[in-house]
């Protein structure tokens, strides 16, 4: 049996208020806000978010889908692979290109397993999509990322069928010397590109698991505006009460994350023997049909509790965060000589460990710190959650959102951080504060994005 065995979302905290964009260009606000991504997250960031949270049990294969993938050269599947500590044997890949990329990774993955290649796979998705200012896009784009595990080991919700569909419907591009999307949104477009293709690959699916639509329990349709989707499940004949939540009132229109994100809620509120529908749209159509199976009640549910959300008051503080790195030209030329010497410390985030004391210390070091010890040293991974030693404010640091925190960790299980706290209120820093290790972008190299780790609030 192949399916889905487990899955995750990362929502970023931050949410602008769609009044305070529409303020800013005195038009009409459409309802709700959009999530978005701090200053310093990325597509990259937010899908190893997700998938940190479907481990610790190493996966074969890790497959990243997305349109804004930070690097058009350079794999973000390997880049996320090493953040989580997974093994070279991990397989990866990146999928891009188009709003499919994120259920078109699904499929691969899939595939991968039923071909008995591999017995566990994570695919995410994960998108940070810029609309032109002032454009209906920038309105509704939302950022995100979901993190789906399939395999063929409790399964919760077994594959019963997939199909996947073509069509070179110009409707939304970017192209490689474009930053913002170009969209030729209409009805036309919405019927001719969007539904045509989604209703299409709904009767295919269904017609290939011969189940009839009345039988689909949830369905997870990926919506380009937040209502065309009810119009897909009409034609299907699949009720409305049946049919997930876009989330465009909470979170936006989220790119190739949002099929996945979708699912991942069906699946929140699914029982077993529910049938569920996903369909994702982008130059064609991917759909799927899972059963959801008796092992989905092992799961402590709801897995995806919304946590502390920090809200946008002002349209220029939002664009000046939106711009922060991406202007960063400045900075030394990177070494892959240090990259290298650095990569189990900063990027797997590894420390010394002394067999005689048992003291786990950051960073690597050649003595042991509380006993001297230099025989036997070993390298071993830092917990990633812990509890604020110390902290200063400063105001001088370049930060598009000062003051920044600078913050000392001490994590569970041994080991102490020195890093910044992101995604958090200052007035709140409080010694002794639970927190968490994200991975983050910082400014770094002229010719390199650079991440490290930064901490934040638990909840």
């Amino acid at each position: 049996m192949t399916g889905i065995t487990a899955y995750s979302t990362y929502i970023p905290r931050h949410r602008l208020p769609r009044e305070v964009i529409a303020s800013a260009w005195a038009s009409r606000a459409t309802p709700g806000a959009k999530a978005v991504a701090n200053f310093d997250e990325d597509s990259l960031t937010m899908a190893q978010a997700a998938v940190w949270k479907l481990l610790p049990a190493a996966p074969d294969a890790i497959y990243f889908g997305s349109t804004s993938a930070p690097h058009w050269q350079r794999s973000s599947a390997s880049l996320i692979a090493a953040f989580c500590n997974l093994p070279a044997e991990t397989a990866t890949a990146d999928f891009a290109g188009s709003l499919r990329a994120g259920t078109t990774a699904l499929r691969a993955a899939l595939d991968y397993v039923t071909a008995g290649s591999s017995a566990r796979a994570i695919v995410v998705g994960s998108d940070s999509r810029d609309g032109a200012p002032e454009s209906a896009e920038e309105m509704i784009f939302g950022d995100a990322a979901a993190a789906i595990e399939v395999g063929n080991r409790n399964v919760i919700a077994e594959l019963l069928a997939h199909v996947s569909r073509s069509d070179d419907f110009l409707d939304e591009w970017r192209r490689d010397a474009d930053r913002y999307v170009t969209s030729l949104a209409s009805k036309f477009s919405t019927t001719r590109g969007y539904e045509a293709n989604a209703i299409a690959a709904g009767q295919a699916l269904l017609k290939r698991a011969s189940i009839a639509p009345e039988n689909i329990t949830r369905a997870a349709l990926a919506s380009l505006d937040g209502r065309s989707h009810l119009n897909v499940a009409k034609a299907l004949g699949i009720p409305a009460d049946r049919v997930e939540d876009s989330r465009l009132k909470e979170i936006g229109v989220t790119g190739a994350a949002m099929p996945l994100l979708l699912l991942a809620e069906a699946l929140d509120r699914a029982q077993p023997g529910d049938v569920i529908l996903c369909i994702g749209y982008g130059d064609g159509a991917d759909g799927f049909l899972f059963r959801v199976t008796e092992e989905i009640a092992k799961l402590p549910r709801p897995l995806l509790a919304p946590g502390s959300v920090l809200p946008h008051s002002s349209y220029p503080i939002y664009r000046k965060l939106r711009e922060f790195l991406r202007e960063d030209t400045t900075g030394p030329e990177l070494s892959n000589v240090l990259w290298e010497r650095q990569e189990s410390q900063n990027v797997r985030l590894h420390g010394t460990f002394c067999p005689l004391c048992g003291t786990l210390q950051f960073p690597i070091a050649p003595i042991c710190q509380n006993c001297h010890n230099r025989d036997g040293l070993v390298e071993k991974p830092l917990q990633r959650r812990g509890q604020l030693f110390t902290f200063n404010k400063d105001y001088l640091y370049d930060s598009p959102a000062p003051p920044t925190v600078n913050a000392v960790v001490d994590l569970e299980g041994g080991g102490r951080l020195l890093c910044q706290m992101t995604d958090v209120d200052e007035s709140k820093v409080e010694i002794g504060m639970s927190v968490e290790l994200v991975l983050r972008r910082m400014r770094g190299a002229a010719s390199m994005h650079h991440y490290y780790w930064k901490c934040r609030p638990i909840g």
